[in-house]
């Protein structure tokens, strides 16, 4: 079943290290306590293919913190 969900995503992502990281990603942010977190990474999976688009490239800027620059990613992924 999931081997499915992951082929399906792996169409609109084409490289691995960013669906991983994109799977995750969803479904840290999707996750409730009431449901297991292998359900959640299939939700996610399922999101993910169920784009009919590919996302647009996610802007990164620079937050300055006491003399740091660290990437902030933009809240909308």
């Amino acid at each position: 079943m999931r081997s499915e969900l992951v082929f399906r995503a792996n169409d609109k992502v084409a490289n691995r290290f960013e669906l991983c990281h994109l799977a995750s990603s969803s479904a840290r942010t999707m996750v409730r306590n009431s449901q297991g977190m292998h359900l959640t990474i299939n939700q996610a999976f399922e999101a993910i293919s169920g784009q009919s688009v590919p996302a647009k490239p996610v802007e990164v800027s620079l937050v300055e913190d006491a003399g740091a620059s660290m990437p902030a990613l933009d809240p909308v992924v």
